[in-house]
């Protein structure tokens, strides 16, 4: 039925609908579909959250990236708001976070105030020169502590500063003694019943496989003694250490505040607490102090001067028997008494020296065996020099003098001779120096490091080089008056006959060089050596075997014809 084409009536009437009422059926459309959507976004309150927070949050990023000056100012009252609301409200918690940094912070506080404390009286007790001091300083070395901090302990050892009642975990204060106190330390008292519970609670939770509990905290300047039962905590604040006899009976007052606040809460007052405390904390009757420490005291203060002054009383006492001797001996032998001698002792080298002169060996030896018997364990030595009497010095001086014009006369002697072989010697070096200078020495010392090199027959290599070298060589010879061999060499490739003509060609070229700049030509003798003395390997590079050099000639050589 549905593949039946429709009536014309019908084609037409829709025709006519669409004509009519298109554009309104378009927007019922749309506005069906908006509809749609907004029942979608908005249609219940879990809908409408959702859309709501979208759109927040899209407002919000718009926000920050155009205008984040203007949210900032509108969002801040709100914020602020909200938060003093949230700490109003949630003081425990904020409370519970903050008491580990805060305590730390405290903490620190406290021990930076106590350092400079402590070294404020290290510096006046280190003034001090007292039995009291030196009692300090005694007890400081055996417990590794600094004098103030003992000087502390001591002066506070006992000192109840102030006790606290507290409900275990939550740490709420019950009562705080003494009642009275105010000022920032009673101000802060339930900030630290906050902190002794929170650590008290720490150290159960960490150490409860150990069955422990935490029984005093070292804060620096005191220390704070703790007891817990299952509900409440005690926690006293001390100034100073406590001995063994007084920690007993502190733990004795602690128990008795407990089972008194399990027995009757309101009967656990402040003043209850205190006395309990200050009753266990009451010396008892003052016994007489003993006199034994300060006689040890002076034992040991007096066996330290012994040591100490032992050493100088020792050597004092062996110098004025040393002296006594030396002095005994010196009268028993008064010829010593002209001479300079005096005794030297040395005490940290453990030895005696007698030094100065003496007329001969035995006296000076006698006084060394007197003072040697009691010197022990000191080592007598001598270091005296002996002299010879006037007479026996003036025959020593005229010998000397006959020796020493001796001895001038060899040396006169000697001193012309060496004049001579001097004077020689100086005529020597002239005559080289002469030689090394003559027209022929140069000559010769110019030959033997200059020799002219070709490439090809008799082509030169450097001509601008060779002409100035042969500039030279023919001022010498002009200068020697002396012959000169012109020799030329070939090397070993081709034929023994085109290498003696080759050879002979580069000597000639050379001699005619030497003649173009004033050599006589009788003066130079050509000779071809062809490929004998070659210079060069065979094989490589034997073109340096090319070459022309030159030879002094014998005497005489150039007058055989």
């Amino acid at each position: 039925m549905s593949d039946l084409p429709a009536p014309a009536g019908v084609e037409a009437f829709e025709k006519i609908k669409s004509l009519l009422l298109g554009d309104m059926s378009r927007r019922l459309d749309e506005t069906a579909e908006r509809v749609e959507k907004l029942d979608d976004r908005l249609g219940d309150e879990e809908k409408f959250s959702i859309s709501t927070g979208d759109a927040l949050i899209d407002a919000f990023r718009r926000a920050e990236e155009k205008r984040p000056r203007a949210l900032s100012k509108a969002l801040a009252p709100s914020v602020v708001t909200i938060i003093r609301s949230e700490i109003k409200n949630s003081k425990d918690m904020m409370v519970e976070a903050l008491y580990p940094i805060m305590g730390r912070l405290v903490t620190a506080a406290v021990a930076g105030a106590f350092r400079d404390l402590v070294e404020s009286v290290n510096a006046r007790i280190d003034a001090l020169a007292s039995a009291s001091s030196w009692r300090l300083r005694l007890r400081a070395m055996a417990t590794g502590r600094s004098m103030a901090e003992v000087a502390l302990a001591e002066a506070e050892a006992g000192r109840l500063r102030r006790a606290l009642l507290l409900e275990r975990g939550s740490g709420r204060l019950f009562a705080i003694w003494p009642a009275t106190e105010a000022g920032p330390q009673g101000a802060n008292a339930d900030l630290e019943s906050g902190m002794i519970a929170a650590i008290t609670e720490f150290a159960t939770n960490v150490y409860a496989d150990k069955g422990g509990e935490l029984r005093m905290l070292d804060i620096g300047s005191g220390k704070v003694f703790l007891r817990a039962s299952p509900r409440v905590i005690v926690a006293g604040e001390f100034g100073g250490e406590l001995s063994a006899q007084r920690e007993k009976r502190l733990d004795e007052a602690f128990l008795s505040i407990v089972e008194l606040h399990e027995k009757d809460e309101e009967a656990c007052t402040p003043d209850a607490i205190g006395g309990l405390l200050s009753d266990a904390l009451t010396e008892g009757p003052a016994r007489p102090k003993s006199k034994t420490p300060i006689l040890v005291f002076g034992a040991l203060l007096a066996g330290l001067v012994f040591w100490f002054s032992w050493e100088p009383i020792l050597h004092s006492y062996r110098e004025w028997r040393i002296r006594a001797a030396y002095a005994d001996a010196m009268g028993s032998h008064p010829a010593l008494a002209q001479y300079p001698l005096h005794l030297d002792i040395e005490h940290k080298d453990g030895r005696v020296v007698l030094r100065g002169l003496a007329a001969n060996d035995a006296e000076p030896q006698g006084v060394m065996d007197a003072v040697a018997r009691v010197a022990d364990p000191y080592r007598v030595e001598r270091e005296v020099q002996i002299v010879a009497l006037a007479s026996q010095t003036q025959q020593d001086l005229r010998a000397g003098e006959t020796r020493a014009a001796t001895t001038l006369q060899e040396a006169q002697s000697q001193i012309e001779s060496l004049r001579s072989e001097l004077k020689e010697a100086r005529a020597a070096i002239e005559r080289l120096v002469g030689e090394h200078d003559a027209p022929r020495a140069k000559l010769q010392r110019f030959i033997e490091s200059f020799a002219v090199f070709f490439s090809g027959s008799d082509t030169l290599i450097d001509p601008a080089a060779t002409a100035e070298r042969l500039d030279e060589l023919a001022a010498l010879l002009k200068a020697s008056d002396s012959g000169l061999r012109v020799v030329g060499y070939a090397d070993e490739v081709g034929a023994n006959v085109s290498n003696r003509s080759a050879s002979r060609k580069r000597a000639d070229k050379i001699v005619a060089m030497l003649v173009e700049r004033g050599v006589p030509r009788n003066r130079l003798a050509l000779v071809s050596r062809s490929t004998l003395n070659p210079i060069a390997d065979s094989t490589l590079d034997m073109v340096r075997s090319r070459r022309v050099s030159f030879e002094l000639p014998y005497a005489g050589e150039f007058d055989v014809r």
